[in-house]
């Protein structure tokens, strides 16, 4: 099963030299996918605090939400109800407003 992940950002002002983002990644798809999942796990960039995240809350679309100043790819793991996961990349996107 491929799941799809998409995400917003808004700027909320600078840091430094740097445009900061407020940003939500999350998994796109309906109700039929997300009722098959059971967690989902972001491994964000090694520079953020606490870089490995797991989300359980379906209500959210399994969203992570967060702030950076740049896009990035990120790994991420979904662990289905019934045992298995699957593993999938996501660029975060800042420029999805």
């Amino acid at each position: 099963m491929v799941v799809h992940f998409n995400n917003y950002s808004k700027k909320v002002g600078t840091r430094g030299k740097y445009d900061w983002y407020q940003w939500k990644v999350f998994v796109d798809e309906d109700n039929v996918v997300l009722d098959k999942i059971d967690y989902v796990t972001y491994y964000l960039h090694p520079t953020f605090p606490n870089p490995v995240r797991t989300i359980t809350d379906k209500g959210s679309k399994f969203a992570l939400e967060s702030s950076g100043w740049g896009s990035f790819t990120m790994s991420i793991t979904i662990r289905f109800k019934d045992g298995t996961e699957k593993s999938a990349k996501y660029f975060l996107d800042l420029s999805k407003g």
